[in-house]
Protein backbone atom coordinates (compact mmCIF):
# COMPACT_ATOMS: atom_id res chain seq x y z
CA UNK A 1 0.00 0.00 0.00
CA UNK A 2 1.27 3.84 -1.05
CA UNK A 3 0.86 6.44 0.56
CA UNK A 4 -1.66 7.41 -1.88
CA UNK A 5 -3.74 4.79 -1.03
CA UNK A 6 -4.42 6.34 2.72
CA UNK A 7 -3.53 9.74 2.77
CA UNK A 8 -6.42 12.61 2.79
CA UNK A 9 -6.33 14.36 -0.32
CA UNK A 10 -7.31 18.34 -0.88
CA UNK A 11 -6.14 19.21 2.98
CA UNK A 12 -7.71 21.95 4.38
CA UNK A 13 -4.92 24.88 4.87
CA UNK A 14 -4.42 27.77 6.41
CA UNK A 15 -2.07 30.79 5.24
CA UNK A 16 0.75 32.18 7.31
CA UNK A 17 -1.02 35.35 8.62
CA UNK A 18 -4.28 33.24 9.59
CA UNK A 19 -4.88 33.64 13.37
CA UNK A 20 -4.84 31.54 16.51
CA UNK A 21 -8.12 31.77 17.34
CA UNK A 22 -9.31 31.49 13.22
CA UNK A 23 -6.79 27.72 13.50
CA UNK A 24 -8.71 26.65 16.12
CA UNK A 25 -11.96 27.39 15.13
CA UNK A 26 -10.99 25.94 12.32
CA UNK A 27 -10.07 22.44 13.64
CA UNK A 28 -12.85 22.32 15.92
CA UNK A 29 -15.43 22.76 12.99
CA UNK A 30 -13.37 20.33 10.59
CA UNK A 31 -12.41 18.02 13.67
CA UNK A 32 -8.67 17.85 12.28
CA UNK A 33 -5.86 18.00 14.44
CA UNK A 34 -3.01 19.19 11.57
CA UNK A 35 -3.07 21.83 8.96
CA UNK A 36 -0.75 22.30 6.37
CA UNK A 37 0.66 27.03 6.31
CA UNK A 38 0.72 27.69 2.69
CA UNK A 39 1.22 31.07 0.82
CA UNK A 40 -1.16 32.39 -1.38
CA UNK A 41 0.94 31.19 -3.97
CA UNK A 42 0.58 27.47 -2.76
CA UNK A 43 4.12 27.11 -1.50
CA UNK A 44 4.22 24.83 1.81
CA UNK A 45 5.63 26.92 4.72
CA UNK A 46 4.93 24.64 7.41
CA UNK A 47 2.47 22.98 9.52
CA UNK A 48 0.25 23.30 12.95
CA UNK A 49 -0.77 20.85 15.01
CA UNK A 50 -3.36 21.21 17.69
CA UNK A 51 -0.68 20.84 20.70
CA UNK A 52 0.96 23.80 18.88
CA UNK A 53 -2.12 25.70 19.32
CA UNK A 54 -2.68 24.56 23.12
CA UNK A 55 1.44 25.46 23.50
CA UNK A 56 0.12 29.10 22.30
CA UNK A 57 -2.65 29.81 24.62
CA UNK A 58 -1.98 31.72 26.97
CA UNK A 59 -1.41 29.45 31.01
CA UNK A 60 -3.94 29.47 33.02
CA UNK A 61 -1.96 31.58 35.92
CA UNK A 62 -1.28 34.64 33.44
CA UNK A 63 -1.98 37.78 34.77
CA UNK A 64 -3.57 39.03 31.77
CA UNK A 65 -7.09 40.25 31.59
CA UNK A 66 -9.34 38.28 29.33
CA UNK A 67 -9.45 41.55 26.90
CA UNK A 68 -5.87 41.36 27.06
CA UNK A 69 -5.41 38.19 25.86
CA UNK A 70 -8.00 38.00 23.41
CA UNK A 71 -6.36 41.10 21.98
CA UNK A 72 -3.13 39.22 22.14
CA UNK A 73 -4.49 35.75 20.38
CA UNK A 74 -5.97 38.00 17.72
CA UNK A 75 -2.62 38.96 17.11
CA UNK A 76 -0.77 35.90 16.94
CA UNK A 77 -0.34 34.44 13.16
CA UNK A 78 0.11 30.85 11.80
CA UNK A 79 3.59 32.11 10.80
CA UNK A 80 4.86 32.37 14.53
CA UNK A 81 4.13 29.40 16.23
CA UNK A 82 4.27 26.32 13.31
CA UNK A 83 6.71 23.95 12.10
CA UNK A 84 8.95 24.96 9.86
CA UNK A 85 10.26 23.76 8.13
CA UNK A 86 8.76 20.59 7.55
CA UNK A 87 8.93 16.69 6.61
CA UNK A 88 7.14 16.13 3.02
CA UNK A 89 6.49 12.79 1.63
CA UNK A 90 4.98 11.59 -1.84
CA UNK A 91 2.42 9.89 -3.13
CA UNK A 92 4.07 6.84 -4.51
CA UNK A 93 5.86 6.50 -0.84
CA UNK A 94 5.17 2.98 0.41
CA UNK A 95 3.20 3.35 3.79
CA UNK A 96 5.19 1.38 5.94
CA UNK A 97 8.17 3.60 5.16
CA UNK A 98 6.14 6.72 6.58
CA UNK A 99 4.93 4.92 9.32
CA UNK A 100 8.24 4.31 10.64
CA UNK A 101 9.92 7.19 9.86
CA UNK A 102 6.76 9.11 11.74
CA UNK A 103 7.97 6.46 14.51
CA UNK A 104 11.22 7.67 14.17
CA UNK A 105 10.94 10.88 14.88
CA UNK A 106 7.74 11.08 17.27
CA UNK A 107 5.69 13.29 14.81
CA UNK A 108 2.12 12.25 13.76
CA UNK A 109 1.31 13.79 10.02
CA UNK A 110 3.70 14.53 7.56
CA UNK A 111 2.58 16.71 4.42
CA UNK A 112 1.80 15.09 0.71
CA UNK A 113 4.10 16.75 -2.01
CA UNK A 114 3.97 16.11 -5.75
CA UNK A 115 6.61 18.16 -6.99
CA UNK A 116 6.01 21.73 -5.74
CA UNK A 117 2.24 20.96 -5.13
CA UNK A 118 0.50 20.20 -1.97
CA UNK A 119 -1.70 17.14 -2.72
CA UNK A 120 -2.70 15.81 0.63
CA UNK A 121 -1.59 15.14 3.98
CA UNK A 122 -0.85 11.41 5.62
CA UNK A 123 -1.40 11.23 9.44
CA UNK A 124 -1.03 8.42 11.93
CA UNK A 125 -4.26 7.98 12.25
CA UNK A 126 -4.83 7.48 7.95
CA UNK A 127 -2.09 5.02 8.41
CA UNK A 128 -3.32 3.09 11.77
CA UNK A 129 -7.11 2.60 9.62
CA UNK A 130 -4.99 1.27 6.53
CA UNK A 131 -2.64 -1.21 8.77
CA UNK A 132 -6.13 -1.98 10.45
CA UNK A 133 -7.94 -3.22 7.00
CA UNK A 134 -4.89 -4.96 6.14
CA UNK A 135 -4.51 -7.06 9.07
CA UNK A 136 -8.09 -7.76 10.19
CA UNK A 137 -9.41 -8.82 6.83
CA UNK A 138 -12.57 -7.21 6.94
CA UNK A 139 -16.02 -8.18 8.17
CA UNK A 140 -15.71 -12.01 6.28
CA UNK A 141 -16.31 -14.75 8.92
CA UNK A 142 -13.34 -16.81 9.17
CA UNK A 143 -10.28 -17.97 11.40
CA UNK A 144 -6.97 -16.70 12.41
CA UNK A 145 -4.18 -18.59 13.38
CA UNK A 146 -1.31 -16.99 14.59
CA UNK A 147 1.92 -19.59 14.60
CA UNK A 148 5.83 -19.62 14.53
CA UNK A 149 7.62 -21.16 12.33
CA UNK A 150 11.25 -21.58 11.01
CA UNK A 151 12.52 -18.90 8.54
CA UNK A 152 13.09 -21.14 5.25
CA UNK A 153 12.23 -20.71 1.66
CA UNK A 154 8.93 -22.24 0.88
CA UNK A 155 7.30 -21.92 4.45
CA UNK A 156 4.47 -19.40 3.34
CA UNK A 157 3.95 -21.33 0.22
CA UNK A 158 3.02 -24.69 2.59
CA UNK A 159 1.46 -22.78 4.97
CA UNK A 160 -0.97 -21.21 2.22
CA UNK A 161 -1.35 -24.96 0.20
CA UNK A 162 -2.66 -26.40 4.44
CA UNK A 163 -5.14 -23.80 4.24
CA UNK A 164 -5.94 -24.29 0.91
CA UNK A 165 -5.90 -28.08 1.31
CA UNK A 166 -8.79 -27.78 3.93
CA UNK A 167 -10.98 -25.84 2.25
CA UNK A 168 -9.95 -22.06 2.84
CA UNK A 169 -9.01 -19.08 1.34
CA UNK A 170 -5.96 -17.21 2.57
CA UNK A 171 -7.95 -13.41 3.05
CA UNK A 172 -4.40 -11.66 4.70
CA UNK A 173 -0.87 -12.87 5.69
CA UNK A 174 0.97 -10.81 8.02
CA UNK A 175 4.77 -12.00 9.21
CA UNK A 176 6.69 -10.39 12.27
CA UNK A 177 10.57 -11.72 12.32
CA UNK A 178 11.67 -13.17 15.93
CA UNK A 179 15.06 -11.67 17.39
CA UNK A 180 16.51 -15.17 17.25
CA UNK A 181 16.92 -14.58 13.56
CA UNK A 182 15.75 -18.29 12.98
CA UNK A 183 11.72 -17.86 13.72
CA UNK A 184 9.11 -15.65 12.05
CA UNK A 185 5.63 -15.37 13.90
CA UNK A 186 2.90 -15.91 10.88
CA UNK A 187 -0.55 -14.06 11.62
CA UNK A 188 -3.26 -15.72 8.48
CA UNK A 189 -6.62 -14.70 8.41
CA UNK A 190 -8.98 -16.80 6.43
CA UNK A 191 -12.33 -18.42 5.40
CA UNK A 192 -13.92 -21.58 4.39
CA UNK A 193 -11.38 -24.00 6.70
CA UNK A 194 -12.28 -26.16 9.58
CA UNK A 195 -10.78 -25.09 12.41
CA UNK A 196 -9.81 -28.30 13.82
CA UNK A 197 -8.78 -29.90 10.17
CA UNK A 198 -6.37 -27.07 9.50
CA UNK A 199 -4.94 -27.01 13.25
CA UNK A 200 -4.25 -30.96 12.65
CA UNK A 201 -2.50 -30.29 9.18
CA UNK A 202 -0.66 -27.61 10.93
CA UNK A 203 0.96 -29.83 13.58
CA UNK A 204 1.83 -32.56 10.93
CA UNK A 205 3.61 -30.13 9.27
CA UNK A 206 5.42 -29.27 12.67
CA UNK A 207 4.20 -26.00 12.53
CA UNK A 208 3.70 -24.50 16.63
CA UNK A 209 0.05 -23.15 16.56
CA UNK A 210 0.45 -20.01 19.14
CA UNK A 211 -3.59 -19.43 19.09
CA UNK A 212 -6.41 -19.93 16.59
CA UNK A 213 -9.85 -18.56 17.05
CA UNK A 214 -12.53 -17.25 14.78
CA UNK A 215 -12.43 -13.94 13.79
CA UNK A 216 -14.29 -10.54 15.34
CA UNK A 217 -15.26 -12.37 18.90
CA UNK A 218 -13.36 -10.35 21.53
CA UNK A 219 -15.42 -8.57 23.75
CA UNK A 220 -14.87 -5.01 24.70
CA UNK A 221 -16.83 -4.17 27.76
CA UNK A 222 -16.57 -0.60 29.49
CA UNK A 223 -15.17 -0.34 33.57
CA UNK A 224 -15.11 2.25 35.75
Amino acid sequence: MLVKDAMTTDPIVVRPTTTLPEIRDLMKEHNIRRVPVVRENGQLVGIISDHDVMTALPSPATTLSKWEMNTLLDQLEAKEFMTSPVYVTSPDCPLEEVARFLRDRKIGAMPVMEGDRLVGIVTESDIFRAFVDMLSGGDIPGLRFELRVERHRGILSQLAHIVNDNGGSIISMATLNEPDGKHKRVLVKEEGADAESVRAALEDADVEVLDVRERGRCAFPTVG
